[in-house]
């Protein structure tokens, strides 16, 4: 039983092979999993399937309609009563049929037709067909939108556990450099050198160190888990981020998006409700004119005092069926009123994101080459903090410096080197945030990270 389910698990991650030796999760493979796997990817797509059918839905209205019926009926009468001066109105050799009436307590009535209905005409017909059509390539738009809306919150959940795993290792060296200095500050202290303050001091840093330590590697947990349930990753299984090569390895390039408010999906999307808005417009409209239809009918009846399915009277039909309408007391008026409605205010929201998005995408690129300007003050003034750290260091092991200077060099180096860390993230969340205004967030998927 525990093959049976192994099997499954394994071929689910089989995205995962093209991971780094090292084995890392690679960005690019976590987004190509979260596309097939995620949730809201799978719904996306769930509803771009359903308007496939409701475009098959609307042109089956317009192929021939095939219907049959069938029907069976007892009619039960009570005493039917001649009255006597019925008998002197007629003949005598018509009595015997006024007394075989008078006998009849039930009558039979069976009948099975089948029915064939084409549509001839119908403005109705073919602007439902249009609108459907519509409302398939919105959801197509939608789940484009969808994918770009996954991707984005996959890269940056991402970078967010890459910046709480580097802070980790930011701390992991202040410890490891203050350990050090504790081991020669001991035996400093052992041989008088140096006061117990100093020592104390020493340890109550390093503690509070270790305790920040554990709460970074909590919330890397947390977010984890919380980048798993994005990709449609299950939660028993691991993940990893080798957050140090994503510092090591950037490159500091400017990524360049050109803005086509066309090419963002939230405009997209937005642009074909209005499409659909028009055809609901024009739908109302079409109630106004007439329809026309041809049907053919095939019937066969039955009747008498007794049931019997022996004799049956066949009768064919055909003929046209012509619906006008005439009046509606205003309430084909009033649908096309408010489809219009519907649409003005559609087209209020699209001149209103056009303003939002092109703002957006300033904004969103000012913030990117800020932060690459950043960047390259960030990277030098790292590696002048670690020159005076190591400077510092070697005086203080010489005597010429105290142990206040080598704590606040050491502190300052490692203040400097998370700063340079955290610009290098931020730096790629601000390209995120530029490729998503520019409706170029695919990118992600087949550059190099």
């Amino acid at each position: 039983m525990k093959e049976k389910l192994l099997v499954p698990l394994l071929l689910s991650f089989s995205v995962f092979i093209s991971q780094q030796a090292s084995g890392q999760t690679e960005l690019k493979n976590l987004i190509g999993y979260a596309l097939e796997h995620s949730h809201d990817v799978k719904k996306a797509e769930y509803q771009l399937q359903e308007s496939s059918y409701m475009v098959k839905e609307a042109r089956g209205h317009g192929l021939p309609q095939v219907e049959g019926s069938a029907s069976s009926s007892k009619m039960m009468f009570k005493n039917i009563e001649i009255p006597a001066s019925a008998y002197s109105m007629i003949p005598a050799e018509y009595s015997p049929i006024l007394d075989k009436l008078s006998s009849i307590d039930k009558f039979y009535s069976t009948s099975a037709a089948v029915q064939v209905t084409q549509l001839i005409y119908s403005q109705s017909y073919w602007i439902g067909l249009n609108a459907a059509k519509k409302t398939r390539e919105l959801y197509s738009i939608l789940k484009t939108k969808s994918e770009e809306e996954i991707i984005a919150e996959v890269a940056d959940g991402y970078y967010q556990a890459g910046s709480l795993i580097l802070q980790v290792q930011t701390i992991n060296k202040s410890i490891k450099n203050l350990k050090e200095i504790f081991r020669i500050a001991d035996l400093n202290y052992k041989n008088d050198f140096i006061k117990e303050s100093d020592v104390n001091r020493l340890k109550v840093t390093i503690t509070n160190l270790e305790t920040t330590q554990k709460t970074l590697q909590n919330g890397i947990y947390i977010q984890m888990n919380y980048l798993k349930a994005l990709a449609g990753i299950p939660s028993d299984s691991t993940i990893s981020i080798d957050a140090e090569s994503l510092v090591n390895n950037f490159d500091i390039r400017t990524s360049k998006a050109n803005f086509k408010i066309e090419d963002v999906p939230s405009y997209q999307a937005l642009t074909k409700q209005a499409e659909v808005y028009e055809q609901q417009t024009k739908l109302s409209k079409a109630e106004y004119y007439p329809t026309l239809a041809a049907f053919g009918k095939y019937s066969f009846t039955s009747g008498g005092t007794s049931f019997n399915l022996d004799s049956w009277n066949k009768m064919s039909t055909i003929g046209l069926n012509l619906s006008i309408p005439i009046f509606k007391s205003g309430v084909t008026r009033s649908k096309v009123r408010r489809s219009q409605l519907q649409h003005f205010q559609i087209n209020e929201d699209i001149a209103k994101s056009k303003e939002l998005l092109k703002i957006a995408f300033d904004n969103a690129q000012s913030a990117y080459q800020t932060a690459q300007e950043q960047l390259i003050v960030q990277k030098d003034n790292r590696e002048l903090a670690q020159k005076v750290y190591q400077q510092t260091l070697l005086q203080y092991q010489e005597g010429m410096a105290s142990m206040a200077d080598l704590l606040n060099v050491n502190s300052d180096f490692l203040q400097a080197d998370n700063s340079y860390n955290q610009q290098v993230l931020k730096c790629k969340t601000s390209e995120i945030q530029m490729l998503k205004a520019s409706g170029n967030l695919k990118r992600l998927v087949s550059q190099k990270q």
